[in-house]
């Protein structure tokens, strides 16, 4: 399809197309053996001498769900990019909480195979006045366009999709196993070698996605150069070559790069697993070296960071809480009001009757947040004097993850209650209506200060980039004196040698 039918990407194209992803990822790939090897040791670290959990958070988190959960489900007409002028085509979409896009031919297609999963990676259509649309943009992968007839359907779509898109962006740096810190890291490392300071706000989506996204940079550049002259007809059918081009091109890097990093990822499992004996008995000494070179790191660092973030971040840290707190807290508060609300008039009539109150917690799990997201939302547009004087260039994982976090709050809440009613279902109804209310109090203790306490450090950790970049010849001109000096732990021969694991803790 696409790229393909117009002949833009020949084989030799490809073929220098998948050199120059293999180039990249052999780059990243150092990367990711060093810091693998760093959290493993760290996740050995923790099994012998586990940390002191901190204090528990009031709410109880419900349990990960199975997915099957339906957000919306529905017939609707959509039209894809390269299908522009055609006759929108009406399919069955269904929007789970595996937050994945099924389209499907029709209801029936779909109750005949209930696991048939089709992520949506297309569109575009014009919309006319007596349609309501939704536009799917998706990087590299051109934009779909549904169309509702109407306006409270639409929203309904909408408000499940932009669920899905939460999560699909964020839930995978939710996990903090050893795996995950190792590829955050390397991808941090691997954007520095290359001038970039802002890998936070760039992790959105799976790991193949946000290295596959980086590395299109790179072959889009040279494509560019490649195709400029190549690219015939009038523009819209210009446009369709190139978006066409450009989806098959991305689909090529997204391929290679998962299977590069399976392949990589199991490398590394097997590498520590055949060293795991040989860390658990040296991990004193091994811990030791960590120790002593973290010592000799800060002490390179320590007074230039003082100075620069005393200087840089500190007169600053005031005015960003402020931003935050004035456009998020009222977000937060609403969802607050809105559960209130609604736990008020969903308890008024179950006089304590067991029935009665499982319906009425039922009714609490599908409370719509949409007016409270919209207020975070709007954050975008205020931080705008921020994102200027910070340099940073986009606020869209801040909003993500303030609405993921509200979404959680309020689950987490409901699920609360659930719990206690659960314990206290052999109750009397009077006994078992001030139990409920003392539930509902502890739920109305949800307090903003550990929620935006979060926040700062994204807007921090930007501050920080320009510190990493005035720092960073002298940086790596010091760590060339603490590798030397380093070698007093031998050399890092294999894998399967001490001294490896000695030098990995650098």
């Amino acid at each position: 399809m696409g790229a393909s039918s117009s002949g833009l990407l020949d084989e030799a194209k490809i073929n220098h197309i998948k050199g120059l992803v293999e180039s990249e990822f052999q780059s990243f790939s150092g990367f990711y053996r060093q810091q693998y090897s760093v959290t493993y040791l760290g996740h050995i670290h923790q099994e012998v001498e586990p940390k002191k959990e901190g204090r528990g958070f009031l709410l109880t988190h419900r349990p990960k769900n199975d997915g099957d959960e339906v957000l919306y489900q529905g017939c609707i007409k959509f039209s894809c990019w390269d299908e522009l002028g055609k006759k929108c085509r009406e399919r069955y979409v269904v929007l789970k909480k595996d937050y994945k896009v099924e389209i499907h031919d029709s209801a029936e297609t779909f109750r005949r195979i209930l696991n048939g999963v089709k992520e949506d990676s297309s569109s575009s259509a014009p919309s006319s006045p007596d349609v309501f649309a939704v536009y799917l943009h998706l990087p590299y992968t051109g934009h779909t366009c549904f169309l509702f007839q109407q306006e409270d359907e639409r929203d309904h779509f909408l408000s499940g999709l932009k669920a899905c898109i939460r999560h699909r962006n964020l839930d995978h740096w939710h996990d903090s196993s050893h795996e995950n810190q190792a590829y955050a890291r390397a991808i941090r490392l691997y954007q520095q070698e290359k001038g970039c300071y802002k890998s936070w706000e760039k992790l959105l989506g799976t790991e193949e996605q946000v290295l596959a996204r980086q590395v299109m940079e790179d072959v889009l550049s040279w494509l560019q150069n490649q195709l400029q002259s190549k690219v015939k007809g009038k523009k819209t059918e210009r446009i369709r070559q190139w978006q066409a081009t450009v989806q098959v091109t991305y689909t090529l890097v997204l391929e290679q790069l998962t299977a590069g990093l399976e392949a990589l990822r199991e490398e590394c499992r097997q590498t520590a697993s055949a060293s795991q004996a040989l860390i658990r008995s040296n991990l004193d000494q091994i811990m030791s070296s960590h120790d002593f070179l973290e010592q000799k790191v800060r002490a390179c660092i320590c007074e230039e960071a003082e100075k620069v973030c005393s200087e840089s971040v500190v007169p600053y840290i005031s005015s960003i809480l402020e931003a935050l707190t004035e456009h998020i807290g009222p977000g937060i508060l609403g969802m607050q009001d809105t559960l209130r609300t609604q736990m008020k008039s969903a308890f008024s009539l179950t006089n304590g009757q067991v029935e009665d109150i499982k319906k009425a917690l039922t009714s609490l799990r599908s409370v719509s947040l949409d007016e409270n997201y919209r207020m975070v939302e709007n954050l975008s547009d205020k931080l705008e004097n921020l994102k200027e004087r910070f340099g940073l260039s986009s606020v869209e994982k801040l909003v993500h993850f303030a609405n993921l976090e509200m979404e959680q709050l309020l689950d987490s809440a409901v699920y609360t209650l659930e719990q206690f009613f659960q314990s206290s279902t052999k109750l009397q109804p009077s006994q078992l209506l001030d139990k409920m209310e003392r539930a509902k109090e502890r739920v109305f203790k949800i307090s903003l200060s550990p929620f935006i306490s979060i926040f700062p450090f994204y807007i921090t950790w930007s501050l920080f980039c320009l510190f990493l970049l005035n720092m960073r010849k002298k940086c790596k001109y010091e760590r060339g004196g603490i590798e030397t000096e380093g070698a007093v732990f031998g050399p890092a021969s294999s894998p399967e040698s001490l001294s490896y694991w000695l030098r990995s803790s650098l």
